[in-house]
């Protein structure tokens, strides 16, 4: 048995586009006549191969063929060329409560999927005792599919789907339904599956925590893979397209840093200080730190702001803001200017070690610009205190009150 649990050999995917449905009914049933449709390519040269038993996300915007790549590892539609191969069994959940009957109930839809997907195998009594339990539907779980609001498609939908332990499984963005203690919950059994060796295919906007779940990210656009690798820089490169900066995002070559920008403004002389003037790189958790920068202008701006932001060593965002997010008021800046920024924060963190990434960008007219964005650029080594872990210092207090 192959190691590699999906391949993908240079593929492309393209789909008909027709007017309206007569002619896709005259191209079908005479496909003699004149072509009446226009190609639409989704994508372009796609290779890769996924071994069992990792997590990958892809990510990247709105119709860049994401769900395109699901639905050809999940057999349902073919490559126009190249070649997709898929080894073990596939489940996915790619459509809301689109394979569930409307007018069955929960428990009816979960007797039937196990039916259809698992063929019976295994304790049906048992597997749908465990769709109960997680979904947590009460006494919906006996009622209509069609009475239940979204939250509860997506919890008996992702119950059903990986309580079948199938090799391969395919999540399409319905991560994002539901409230914050079920998505919690949903990300403690994809960890679950992950280390029972399921292989699994992960498409989501919801990028913040992605290093904590994926050993992997790929990021496409417009149709073609662009980043494929580990899961921090993959969710750099995203907001480098998100943010629509032209400039591709370049490494410096002494460090992991990833620098992207439009330019018009750039970010020099940066480090990390206790007392603003004197670069320091190790602290105590509690420790008062300032990060200093200077942002020589290029060009003139009218609104520039400044952004900061700190991550693990993993890639997990700890913490993000931005100047106009604290209440300042952007002045312009004109050609030739330069500024010094300074940004005060308490090192109150549990990790040993803190990335900071700084950004200085405009908007204008609604719409966002990164002049410079300096990813990593600095880190600093933090004593974690010995009263408590995790990721940041709460404070907590434990008393006996009775």
């Amino acid at each position: 048995m192959t190691d590699a649990a999906v391949q993908f050999e240079c593929v492309e995917k393209r789909f008909r586009l027709f007017a309206s449905t007569l002619q896709r009914l005259r191209d079908v049933f005479w496909p003699f006549g004149r072509s009446r449709y226009v190609t639409v390519p989704v994508l372009h040269e796609i290779s890769f191969t996924i071994p069992r038993g990792q997590t990958v996300a892809i990510i990247g915007a709105n119709g860049v063929g994401k769900s395109t790549i699901l639905h050809l590892v999940a057999g349902l539609i073919e490559p126009t060329s190249g070649n997709v191969r898929v080894h073990g069994r596939v489940t996915s959940l790619l459509d809301l409560g689109g394979s569930f009957l409307p007018d069955l109930t929960g428990r009816e839809n979960a007797r039937f999927f196990h039916q259809i997907v698992a063929r019976n195998d295994g304790d049906a009594a048992a597997r749908e005792q465990a769709i109960e339990d997680f979904a947590d539907l009460g006494e919906f779980f006996d009622r209509p599919v069609h009475t239940y609001s979204s939250g509860m498609f997506l919890r008996l939908a992702f119950a059903t789907a990986t309580c079948e332990n199938p090799d391969i499984l395919l999540i399409d963005e319905v991560l994002a339904v539901g409230d914050a203690r079920f998505q919690q919950k949903c990300y403690r059994r994809l960890r679950e599956m992950h280390e029972r060796g399921t292989t699994i295919l992960l498409v989501t906007h919801v990028v913040f925590g992605l290093a904590g779940v994926c050993d992997r990210v790929m990021v496409l656009e417009n149709g073609r893979l662009v980043f494929d690798g580990e899961p921090g820089l993959g969710v750099d490169r995203y907001y480098q397209l998100f943010f629509m900066s032209p400039q591709l995002p370049v490494h410096d070559g002494e460090s992991d840093e990833l620098r992207y920008g439009a330019g018009g403004a750039a970010i020099v002389n940066a480090f990390v200080s206790r007392d603003g003037e004197h670069a320091a790189g190790a602290f105590t958790s509690g420790d008062e730190a300032r990060v200093v920068f200077d942002v020589a202008f290029m060009r003139d701006i009218e609104a520039p702001q400044f952004g900061f932001a700190c991550s693990t060593k993993e890639g997990t965002h700890i913490y993000a803001t931005t100047s106009s997010m604290l209440g300042d008021t952007p002045q312009p800046a004109l050609a030739g200017e330069r500024r010094r920024i300074q940004v005060a924060f308490r090192v109150d963190v549990t990790v040993s070690d803190l990335f900071i990434d700084l950004s200085v960008f405009e908007v204008t007219h609604g719409s966002v610009m990164v002049c410079d964005a300096r990813m990593g650029v600095l880190h600093i080594t933090v004593a974690p205190p010995l009263h408590c872990s995790g990721i940041t210092d709460l404070g907590a207090a434990i008393r006996v009150v009775g």
